[in-house]
């Protein structure tokens, strides 16, 4: 097994502002503990310096003026919002952030890598069609999602999201879309950014049942993500049939994370990596993408890099604790019951 991480050394050139949480040092403390577990530039572990992606690439999942907002923003370094500042350069290392990703899903769906990892900032899974926020300028995920169906003829593309805050941006690009099925395993909206990602929010149109979010309330961990993942995600891939996995890797669950109230270990991060790579090589031959989001704590935040990347070369992680189901699984597998057979 082959693992590809898509890393420049450009992306610590993101520099929102001081004392920002999205800030380079995520990405540094998580190449060091790489290089320290010798997962960096080894036979089976290759590191590709990405190319930045096109307007075009963008515009694919992004309203032409959002693009040319966050361009003319970066040239007056006016922020999007209040925890999304712009700088100079923002406009073009969002640029090479979405090109990444694309770079990582090549990799995968050429075989030049079985599996691939985008380390990537800045994030991508709070921008939507028309909006950024949340430290997010692109959706990073959808762009290359959307490339991918383009250049590989994909038909359906399976899409994990386990970052604490829900993935707005993503769920609207694909809320209509019935070729991307959309899950995503966060903490409670009404107590967490951005106030989306409810149980009846299942997707619209043609999309309706593709999107099913898991809000898990404050103080979940590993045993309500061990019951989420073998309850909903694994029959909801089995039925589906994906021909790529896509995930949101956010590392913003973990149990000290300063934004948020779940309670998941590092370890849980290998293991929630394993019941994803499993269904892959069940399902479309092992082709995974991760793509970095969120994750505030910098050791545990860089070992649970480590733990991921170790369970995508073939190691087998920690058995995960036994599970506990959380109250919004039985209320999701009724809404859910006339689309999926949970």
């Amino acid at each position: 097994m082959s693992t590809a991480l898509v890393y420049s050394e450009k992306y610590l050139e993101h520099k929102p502002s001081r004392g920002h949480p999205e800030r380079p040092e995520r990405l540094k403390a998580i190449v060091e503990a790489l290089r320290r577990a010798k997962l960096w530039g080894t036979p089976s572990v290759k590191v590709i310096e990405p190319k930045p992606a096109k307007r075009e690439d963008i515009e694919l999942v992004h309203d032409a003026e959002h693009v040319e907002l966050v361009e003319r923003l970066s040239k007056s370094e006016r922020p999007l919002d209040g925890d999304t500042p712009v700088r100079k350069n923002t406009f073009e290392l969002a640029l090479l952030a979405a090109g990444g990703t694309i770079d990582a899903g090549r990799a995968v769906l050429s075989g030049e890598a079985s599996n691939a990892f985008a380390l990537v900032r800045p994030p991508g899974h709070h921008a939507s069609r028309a909006r950024g926020g949340g430290f997010c300028y692109f959706n990073n995920l959808a762009v290359m999602i959307e490339r991918m169906k383009r250049e590989f003829k994909l038909r359906r593309i399976f899409v994990l999201d386990f970052d604490a805050h829900h993935g707005n941006g993503t769920q609207d690009i694909f809320y209509e879309d019935p070729s991307v099925l959309y899950l995503s395993l966060h903490q409670d909206p009404l107590t967490l950014y951005p106030g989306t990602g409810f149980v009846h929010e299942l997707g619209s149109g043609e999309g309706e049942g593709y999107t099913v979010n898991v809000p898990m309330p404050p103080g979940s961990g590993d045993a309500e993500y061990a019951s989420a993942m073998g309850e909903i995600f694994v029959p909801l891939t089995e039925q589906f049939k994906p021909e790529l996995f896509a995930v949101s890797a956010g590392f913003d669950a973990y149990a000290d994370d300063p934004l948020t109230q779940l309670r998941l270990s590092t370890p849980a991060y290998g293991w929630l990596t394993r019941f994803v790579v499993e269904q892959a090589e069940r399902l479309c031959k092992g082709r995974v993408v991760f793509v970095l989001e969120g994750g505030y704590v910098l050791d545990a935040l860089a070992e649970g890099v480590v733990n991921v990347v170790k369970t995508m070369t073939g190691e087998k992680p920690p058995t995960p604790v036994e599970p506990r189901r959380p109250s919004v699984i039985g209320e999701l597998k009724r809404g859910l019951a006339s689309y999926w057979k949970l």
